[in-house]
């Protein structure tokens, strides 16, 4: 070993020593640091990430309860107050709903007949052949009112005619066929 030593320079020897040490430090980097430090920033990662979950967790429940806020909503726009009301609950509910919003808006309810309609791919149409008599202006807030108590009917049939002479704001006769959907279940 000696006699391999003596043939290289004293620079030769160091340039080569160097150049172990540095092979030697960068397989032990390679093999033994970089593998840790690959696992650190992985769990940082993950504890990032699940920390996020956890703020996230209370901003989604918060969300989640908006969410059934909306849906109400939206249930009460679609069938208004007869949203939780049984089937065979509807007509009387629906007659007497129309009752109310008829006093309320000056206007004389003088019948309904309710009806089964058609079957709608998966909704059941409830028909309601409903005869009015009143002013113009008042059948207008009636039937805004109608909208916003019932939730979603739909005016089928409309026929207005006058029911006197009068030139100026004559009563009118109002006959109507409305129609509310409801699910089948």
């Amino acid at each position: 070993m000696a006699s391999v030593l003596n043939r290289f320079g004293r620079r030769d020897l160091l340039l080569m020593l160097t150049l172990l040490v540095f092979a030697v430090t960068s397989l032990a980097f390679t093999f033994l640091v970089l593998p840790k430090i690959k696992t650190y920033l992985a769990v940082t990662r993950t504890e990032t990430a699940l920390a996020m979950v956890v703020d996230d967790g209370d901003i989604l429940g918060t969300r989640i309860k908006t969410v059934g806020s909306d849906i109400d909503s939206l249930q009460r726009r679609l069938h208004g107050d007869m949203a939780s009301l049984p089937m065979k609950e509807i007509e009387s509910h629906v007659v007497g709903k129309l009752q109310q919003i008829s006093w309320q808006n000056d206007i004389q309810l003088v019948g309904i007949e309710p009806s089964s309609g058609d079957t709608i791919e998966t909704f059941h149409e409830i028909l309601f052949r409903v005869s009015l008599a009143g002013d113009y202006l008042d059948m207008y807030e009636w039937l805004q009112q109608v909208g916003a108590d019932l939730g979603f009917v739909l005016v089928k049939q409309y026929e207005m005619k006058p029911m006197d002479n009068r030139t100026q704001n004559p009563r009118l006769s109002v006959q109507l066929t409305m129609a509310t959907y409801r699910a089948l279940n």
